[in-house]
């Protein structure tokens, strides 16, 4: 650990300072079982406020912080992975140092399969309906393809038509065949929307076939906001948009189970964890978040729905995920994502990032609740190129990018600021 003297007009007061300062380092080290105490966290907090972090605190020096899951304590070491300026929600520019956790926490969706249709004022009644593919997509989607159904409710606007299985609000429409796909429906209650409604109204069959009232064209290319048809790879695998994600409200979020999501886009669907799990940020100690802030977190967006968007976007959260570039990896735009920490540069071992399908084993994570167990890790870019992707870290430490569906473990970072 770095070693600062601090200045004073007295030779006592020096060594004073100096003292005060070892106990802090020394109340650093720690076993497992033991959490940092309040009073040590607030004084690690003054250190950062002052700008003095780099010259007490190193890189990969940690702090223990105790974190509920809901039903046991655990002690999260958070490894010190960078020091930096940040931006507050306010405008301000402050002293931060980042910090991560050094296990995977739960897995939690990215994003649910999105519906692919809202139902528009005016609504839809009992009878059947068809829409087209506007394109070809994987083995199964055909451009052209028209699949009709037949609907035995009515349904109001703002309701969902989802494309799902018989068992699965996730279609995997380019690996599933047609045969398999099912037209599910939600509809919104009270004040429980229909992005929030726990069961299917419906689960319905589809067949090739033009009759009853067309309802459009899904294609990869239907912008973001388009009423009615949605983009068909965010109906068939999630939308990879980090400030729209579920496992980003999840994070930052103490609110209990089935209360910690609402949908952020007309065609959102809730998570599957969402009545397993409460809140992450509900698991910690107020003296932890205490020292926290909301920062500028910057992440690039996809190229396929939201170019209209803009390149990349900014959203201010507590707690978030590292990005490619953050986690030493060749990002997809370079300088947009946060600048490379270097805990992440010395524990890969390399001396240049780590690029797309490269395995690196000591880029593995290992969960929290079972510390010999690897896990798929999420990073919050996304799959530049698709709609529905965003990175991981394999448990076997390779890089790639998957699905917004899939549940992997979340590894969340923070700034004390």
């Amino acid at each position: 650990m770095g070693v600062q003297i601090w200045e004073g007009t007295k030779a006592g007061a020096a060594v004073s300072a100096l003292e005060r300062q070892n106990l802090l380092l020394t109340q650093l080290i720690q076993s497992q079982s033991e959490a940092t105490p309040i009073s040590t966290l607030n004084e690690i907090a003054e250190i950062v406020r002052r700008g003095e972090a780099p010259n007490v605190f190193s890189i990969g020096d940690q702090i223990n912080v105790k974190w509920n899951n809901g039903q046991n304590d655990y002690i999260l070491p958070f490894d010190i992975v960078h020091f930096g300026d940040v931006q507050l929600q306010d405008g301000e520019t402050v002293p931060g140092m980042f910090i991560q956790s050094h296990y995977a926490l739960e897995g939690v969706q990215f994003d649910q399969n999105e519906a692919f249709y809202v139902v528009p004022a005016g609504g839809l009644a009992p009878g059947t309906y068809h829409f087209t593919m506007g394109n070809s997509w994987g083995s199964h989607v055909v451009s052209g393809k028209v699949y009709q159904f037949t609907l035995a409710e009515s349904y109001a606007e703002g309701d969902l038509l989802q494309l799902g299985t018989a068992t699965s609000e996730t279609s995997g429409l380019p690996d599933t065949a047609p045969a398999n796909w099912r037209v599910r429906t939600y509809k919104a209650s009270g004040s429980i929307p229909a992005g929030s409604a726990a069961n299917a109204t419906e689960i319905v069959t589809l067949t090739e076939g033009s009759g009853g009232t067309d309802l459009g064209t899904l294609s990869s290319s239907t912008k973001y906001g388009t009423a009615g048809i949605n983009n068909m790879q965010r109906s068939g695998y999630g939308y990879g948009r980090w400030s729209q994600s579920a496992i980003r409200q999840w994070m930052n979020s103490d609110a209990a189970a089935g209360a910690w999501f609402s949908p952020q886009n007309p065609y959102d669907r809730k998570p599957d964890q969402l009545a397993a799990l409460r809140g992450m940020k509900a698991g910690f100690e107020e003296g932890f978040l205490n020292i926290l802030k909301p920062v500028k977190v910057t992440t690039a967006l996809n190229t396929v729905t939201d170019s209209d968007i803009g390149t990349t976007e900014d959203t201010f959260d507590m707690f978030f995920l590292a990005s490619l570039e953050q986690e030493y990896c060749v990002p997809q735009l370079a300088g947009a994502e946060g600048a490379y920490w270097e805990y992440w540069r010395r524990r890969l071992g390399v001396s240049t990032p780590q690029a797309s399908g490269q395995v690196n084993a000591n880029h593995i994570r290992y969960a929290y609740n079972a510390k010999s167990s690897p896990q798929h890790c999420r990073l919050r870019s996304a799959g530049r190129g698709f709609a529905t992707s965003t990175w991981t870290v394999a448990s076997s430490g390779s890089l790639g990018y998957g699905s917004a569906t899939g549940a992997d473990r979340a590894v969340p970072a923070c700034v004390i600021c």
